[in-house]
């Protein structure tokens, strides 16, 4: 394992002069790294090694400062000559985010309160985001969720690139845009990794940096001497025991099982006898996991929402039937009428199909839509059946997802668990699988009931 706890060289004379030169009085860059941020500073900076690539991976747990380092290193060399830089991110949403290196750089490059008129730079969001320095040097934002994807590094050519959450990036991506670093310049060329482990390319970055040739430097909330150490530790022990691993522990090394989810014990005692009755509904959801290839049921679920945050699945039913319309119709009416359900999603069908198949069913339940004033929609699912069970296990296993026991049988409580058991964090393994229709179905529900308890948009 290559763990950096010191630079590979030493802060000699002329790292010196270019730490102070281009990072330490540098108008773009506000702030000073802390003492372990110097190490991936030296190392991105030292002078190449038989003409290798100066890449390096910085990050474990949550909350270094990996955000503020990739800033200041992508901000760099914007006052020297012949400058450019890529940052990227796994799509534009999370890259253009707040508390991003987008947002940071583009209050930095702005700011006229530090900066004279000649040294304001010109930030431009749409079509390719990019801050550009009056002297025209670069630096490019952009999103790679596939690998497919690489074709946008084609004529394309960097002095330093910036992978923010690299895990999440495809490991192609990564290997890939090697060949955008060029080498024109005085600038050491470096490929800068900020991630903490648990994306798709974790294997990757453990195989080249945490256990292979390239230096990494473990930098997380433990080493961050801005934030109160231990209100954060606090906080992360609300995470589930997969965040847990990668968040807190900053363990590269651990990898999720079905198992990790939740255990029968738990399952059972999530299951109660009686509805609140003290405690008014706040919200009535449906939502149906639809059949379709390699599936022969439609599955629904309702779950009420109550006033003191407590979420019970009150009812659910799983269908094996060409012809499911009525029973879906009649379930949908039994709830809005009793429970005054607000919102009825059905499962996105794939490609063109998902148009037609919504306009089907709010043509079937017509009636119901102005009777009850119901919101019809689809809701698309992650890719990752697991990662779609993980909140739902977690709020059973801290108590706030509970199940009414009166129409809950034990061969359904087992079915849930079987399936809670059965799934996989790999996507191919998964494909091998029965799909868990009834979880799928209750992720969508619970999903919804979220969002609208914490006022945030759905993660289907």
């Amino acid at each position: 394992m290559t763990i950096i706890t010191e630079p590979t060289i030493p802060m000699n004379d002329g790292l010196k002069v270019l730490y102070s030169e281009t990072i330490k009085y540098n108008p773009y860059i506000p702030l000073t790294p802390y003492t372990k941020q110097l190490i991936p500073v030296i190392e991105a900076n030292k002078p190449e090694q038989n003409k290798q690539v100066n890449s390096i991976l910085v990050g474990a747990g949550g909350y270094g400062g990996k955000t503020i380092l990739g800033s200041m290193l992508a901000a760099q060399y914007l006052m020297e000559d012949d400058y450019t830089c890529l940052v990227t991110r796994r799509n534009y949403a999370e890259l253009l985010d707040t508390n991003s290196i987008w947002e940071n750089l583009s209050n930095w490059c702005t700011d006229t309160t530090i900066l004279k008129d000649n040294q304001v730079c010109n930030v431009i969001k749409s079509p390719t985001p990019r801050i550009i320095a009056p002297n025209g040097n670069t630096i490019y934002f952009k999103a790679f969720d596939r690998e497919d994807k690489k074709g946008k590094f084609k004529s394309a050519s960097y002095d330093r690139i910036i992978n923010d959450e690299a895990s999440e990036l495809p490991a192609g991506i990564l290997q890939f845009q090697y060949r955008s670093i060029r080498n024109t310049s005085w600038i050491p060329r470096s490929i800068i990794n900020l991630s903490n482990p648990g994306g798709e390319s974790t294997d990757y970055l453990v195989e080249h940096y945490v256990d292979g040739p390239d230096p990494y430097i473990a930098l997380d909330w433990r080493d961050n001497p801005f934030i109160d150490r231990e209100a954060y530790r606090q906080s992360l022990l609300r995470l589930d025991y997969i965040d847990q691993q990668y968040q807190m522990h900053g363990n590269w090394h651990y990898r999720a099982s079905a198992g990790d989810l939740i255990n029968l014990t738990e399952l059972k005692e999530s299951y109660v006898d009686n509805l609140p009755v003290n405690t008014l509904p706040n919200l009535s959801v449906i939502a149906i996991d639809m059949a379709g290839k390699g599936r022969d049921r439609f599955v629904a679920t309702h779950l009420i929402l109550y006033s003191n945050g407590l979420i019970i699945r009150e009812d659910s039913i799983s269908i094996k039937h060409s012809y499911p319309e009525d029973l879906i119709y009649n379930f949908i009416e039994e709830k809005a009428k009793k429970y005054f359900t607000k919102f009825v999603d059905f499962e996105r069908e794939p490609g063109g199909d998902s148009i037609y198949s919504k306009r089907y069913w709010k043509e079937v339940l017509r009636d119901l839509i102005f009777k009850y004033n119901l919101i019809v929609d689809d809701v698309t699912p992650f890719a990752s059946k697991y990662n779609r069970a993980r909140p739902v296990a977690k709020a059973i296993k801290d108590g706030r997802l509970k199940f009414y026991r009166e129409l809950e049988t034990d061969t359904m409580r087992d079915g849930l668990f079987d399936q809670f058991i059965s799934i996989s964090p790999d996507l191919d393994e998964m494909k091998k699988l029965k799909s868990p229709d009834e979880l799928d179905s209750l992720g969508y529900a619970f999903n919804r009931v979220s969002s609208y308890a914490f006022g945030g948009a759905r993660v289907s």
